[in-house]
């Protein structure tokens, strides 16, 4: 996702350690656009889109559903090449000044990710915080960041051809009480993660809304990216050009298969698929991590960065705004989460212009159902007046002219955004630290 990593290269070379300021490459603004567009979608799925109504509304709803997601993740792999020697993957010295840095800053998300689930614990079943999930993400990739772009490459695929088809059995064998239902039980127990916020280590891994065993094949292909020359318009129109037709195929295919076997169970599912029907996991139904999702939607985040990387060669003066908000990504998600859960604790959820079955659930007051997960609405049903309704009403439009006007103004007087900035001042000096001790 995003500025979760800081953009800037770390290493120029195998055994190299870190780059002198010298030799520093500019940030690819590209890039950063990129990061805005998958803002831009999450903010589409949490508030409602912006400006438009009626079927556009809907249409871009859906696209975002899913796909913003992959675009993230894909795109937090891209920044980790990028932190780890951009073309030329880190080796001796530099590999482990390397994996230190990756490992420091997956804490500090974890961290960060847990603080912002249990502040933001109103959204119920509206949000789940994925920054913890990029905390694990980070700590799986350590033991591949010395590759370069054709073993990532096929390090990504087996981990989408694999991934979650093993998710789902390992998913399995803990809802039928075998061994490993005690184990994930007893280390429950005492993870302070899924304590605090349900985000422990299986939960991060398995259980929860983007396991790491199906999401970590975007990360390694966003690292396959980051490896290559991303100034390059052949590169560019290479990515475009398979990212189109690995979309294209993962979801033609996943339609034939879901035909040959007669249709999908008669359920909605909403996230990982549910052990009692394996069919879902021919299916490329959006943030259900299967094979399929993961190919279709991970192939539409290589279009949108071709076309960003594109867009920044012939237009980035005129978006640079895009850019600097997509450079503050961190701190975006965080305000927009927190936002989001205000928007609820105040009764102006159904204002706001979400789905109707879900403004209907927030106006049920005292027969909103006792439910895990559910979303602290006001049990007595009221609906802000006044300013708090005026804002409640046109938070989709407001968030997203604040999302781009602050970014603004912040980079004026600082470099980084707030908590890009926090995370990264807190790497560096950890990461400085631990290095002098080893």
């Amino acid at each position: 996702m995003t500025d979760f990593v800081d953009a800037a290269p770390g290493t120029t070379g195998p055994g190299r350690g870190p780059e002198a300021p010298g030799r520093r490459r500019g940030r690819l603004v590209g890039v950063d656009i990129a990061r805005f567009v998958a803002v831009f979608g999450m903010f589409n799925i949490h508030f409602g889109v912006p400006f438009v109504d009626g079927d556009p509304e809907v249409w871009i709803a859906q696209f975002s559903s899913g796909r913003s997601t992959a675009l993230f993740t894909l795109l937090a792999g891209v920044s980790l090449a990028m932190l780890s020697g951009r073309q030329e993957p880190p080796s001796g010295a530099g590999l482990r000044e390397a994996r230190v840095r990756i490992a420091v800053r997956a804490v500090l998300l974890l961290v960060i990710g847990i603080a912002l689930a249990k502040a933001t614990s109103a959204t119920g079943f509206l949000l789940t915080v994925i920054i913890p999930f990029y905390g694990m993400y980070f700590l799986l990739t350590l033991p591949f960041v010395g590759l370069r772009t054709r073993g990532l490459a096929i390090a990504a695929v087996a981990a989408a051809a694999i991934g979650p088809q093993l998710s789902f059995v390992l998913r399995t064998w803990i809802a039928q009480g075998t061994p490993l239902t005690a184990v994930v039980d007893a280390v429950n127990a005492v993870d302070p993660g899924h304590l605090i916020s349900d985000d422990g280590v299986f939960d991060l891994l398995l259980l929860d809304f983007y396991p790491a065993a199906s999401y970590l094949a975007l990360v390694l292909a966003g690292m396959a990216v980051g490896r290559l020359d991303l100034r390059s318009s052949r590169v560019r129109w290479w990515l475009g050009g398979i990212g189109l037709v690995v979309s294209v195929a993962a979801y033609q295919v996943s339609d034939w298969l879901v035909a040959t076997v007669g249709g999908l169970p008669d359920v909605t599912i909403e996230g990982t698929v549910p052990v009692e029907h394996p069919g879902w996991l021919l299916a490329a139904t959006a943030h259900s991590g299967t094979t399929f999702e993961l190919l279709g939607s991970g192939g539409i985040a290589l279009v949108i960065l071709a076309v960003c990387l594109a867009l920044a060669d012939c237009a980035g003066r005129f978006l640079k705004p895009l850019a600097a908000a997509g450079s503050m990504a961190l701190t975006l998600y965080a305000l927009h989460a927190v936002a989001m859960a205000w928007v609820i604790v105040v009764g102006g959820y159904s204002l706001s212009g979400v789905p109707e079955p879900l403004a209907e659930l927030s106006t049920m007051g005292p027969d909103l159902p006792d439910l895990p997960g559910m979303p602290a609405f006001p049990r007595d049903g009221h609906v802000p007046e006044g300013v708090v309704a005026f804002v409640c009403t046109f938070m989709p439009e407001l968030f997203l002219v604040f999302a781009v006007v602050f970014p603004v103004v912040w980079r004026r007087v600082f470099r980084r955004g707030p908590l890009e900035a926090a995370v990264s001042e807190s790497v560096r000096w950890l990461s400085g630290h631990l290095s002098r001790r080893s």
